[in-house]
């Protein structure tokens, strides 16, 4: 398991967790308050999860500490939505 630490424009801290659940199959999950904001299923290998671990905290880096959102659980869960989108995108 790889765990990211940030924290959140009120101080408290984002856990960002990517397990692997299966070989090749990793969830990437979101908690705030001891509570999951949401998870995103990856498959590949370990190099491509974590990069994509990167670029998610990254994403929600930005979209919760810049303008401090006032749902920010809905928040996390458009940026983990895009991210998939862009994810299962066909590539070429």
């Amino acid at each position: 398991m790889i765990e990211r630490d940030i924290m959140a424009h009120d101080g408290n801290s984002f856990q960002i967790d990517l397990n692997e659940v299966a070989p090749g199959e990793f969830i990437i999950s979101v908690v705030w308050r001891g509570k999951t904001l949401g998870s995103l299923y990856l498959r590949g290998d370990r190099e491509e999860a974590t990069a994509f671990l990167d670029a998610a905290r990254q994403r929600i880096v930005v979209a919760i500490t810049g303008d401090g959102p006032a749902d920010v659980d809905k928040q996390v869960q458009r940026e983990l939505v895009d991210l998939s989108r862009n994810l299962h995108q066909p590539r070429g």
